[in-house]
């Protein structure tokens, strides 16, 4: 016990376990930033530090191609693909956790599966093609028939949709696979694979925009896009899944759906994508225009005596309607017909008289009644202008 304590105690030569990890991790992230060894790869999908190496045991050299040490906080697993210098690799080995960082062994993939899975959709699987089988016992090569192949892939929520039977088409030869592995390596899917005279079948895949080729619609208008997507000639349902892009996001902006909203004057081409293929598309061009002004109109009848809307007995007033605009300006050159609208009132008890196509005149006769004189606009008979009219005897 009292030696435990000198051990770790702060006047001792001696460092304690954190110490040591914590050196070794330092010394590890100068290598992977500074020397050049130090590498940038990407492990599923995340771009990380790294340091990579060649081993230097011959013996090992036909287990594993690369060792690769990571950050002590990556997310990595058995199966999990790095990608470095243009190449995919897969990790084939446990991952080991030495406090200062992990470590594992990688394999580059060689070749690619071009997999369907039941939705239509493509999916491009990095995979390791050996000549022979792989034994349980650390993955050892058997030499087996030259049409029989053993293939490692990740484990994955795709790959374990792959069935048994299925062809796949490497190089210029086809292949079915007689056998599915998981439980060799935890995840990694070794599949075995025989010669196939069978070729495998590509779907042949178009997207057709049905709305055609262009429209023209006003600012603010939205439109919704619908799509169809064959395989030759058969109609898929439910419809693969697409990517909608907008060529301007200042003009119009596109949902996941397929619906337009304009924003803005101009021209803009939408595109829909498969998404399990993008080299398969179609294009839909939108002009935008404005939205038209529309002007509106207000009629003012006024009298040459005011109060206008009154006149004495035996007095006369000359009644002048204008056009007028949003802005309040006369509208030049415009005409009106007037009318009296007199109800029960006598004929007799008003003289008027139509002037020109601006204006008329009335006279109060006698006695006391009410009248209504109206103008309408010859150009538009939807605008019209009343004013009620008191003939007011001066008894």
């Amino acid at each position: 016990m009292d030696v435990r304590k000198k051990w770790i105690s702060s006047d001792s030569n001696y460092s304690s376990k954190e110490e040591i990890v914590l050196d070794v991790k330092e010394n590890f992230d100068i290598r992977r930033y500074y020397s050049a060894e130090g590498k940038s790869v990407i492990i599923d999908d995340v771009t990380t530090q790294v340091i990579i190496q060649s081993h230097l045991n011959p013996l090992n050299e036909g287990k594993y191609d690369k060792k690769i040490h990571m950050p002590i906080e990556t997310v990595v697993n058995t199966g999990s693909i790095v990608e470095w210098e243009g190449s995919k690799w897969i990790i084939v080995s446990n991952i080991d956790n030495l406090q200062a960082y992990k470590t594992a062994s990688m394999i580059k993939c060689n070749n690619t599966l071009q997999f369907y899975d039941s939705s239509s959709t493509i999916h491009q699987i990095p995979c390791i093609i050996s000549k022979g089988l792989i034994s349980l016992d650390e993955q050892k090569i058997i030499s087996t028939l030259d049409s029989e192949i053993a293939i490692q892939i990740s484990n994955t929520s795709i790959t374990r949709q792959i069935p048994m039977n299925y062809i796949f088409k490497l190089g210029m030869r086809n292949y079915t696979v007689t056998d599915i592995n998981d439980i060799t390596v935890n995840g990694l899917l070794i599949l075995r694979m025989v010669y196939s005279e069978v070729e495998q079948v590509f779907p042949s895949y178009s997207l057709t925009i049905l709305n055609g080729d262009s429209t023209s619609t006003q600012q603010g208008n939205n439109i919704q896009l619908n799509i169809q997507v064959k395989d030759y000639d058969l109609v898929l349902s439910p419809t693969p899944s697409v990517i909608y892009t907008s060529s301007d996001i200042t003009k119009a902006i596109v949902s996941s759906t397929g619906l337009i909203s304009t924003l803005s004057v101009g021209s803009v081409a939408i595109t829909c994508k498969l998404q399990s293929d993008n080299t398969i598309f179609d294009t839909f061009v939108v002009t935008i225009e404005a939205i038209p002004v529309v002007e509106t109109y207000t009629l003012e009848l006024t009298g040459s005596i005011q109060p206008d809307s009154e006149i004495k007995s035996g007095q006369v007033k000359t009644y002048t309607c204008v056009k007028k605009n949003s802005l309040g300006v006369v509208v030049s050159g415009a005409l009106f017909d007037f009318s009296i609208v007199n109800g029960t009132t006598l004929s007799s008890a008003y003289t008027f008289t139509v002037l020109n196509g601006n204006s008329c005149s009335l006279k109060a006769n006698q006695y006391t009644y009410y009248i209504d004189l109206v103008a309408v606009d010859r150009s538009d008979n939807t605008l019209t202008v009343s004013k009620h009219i008191k003939l007011r005897s001066i008894l």
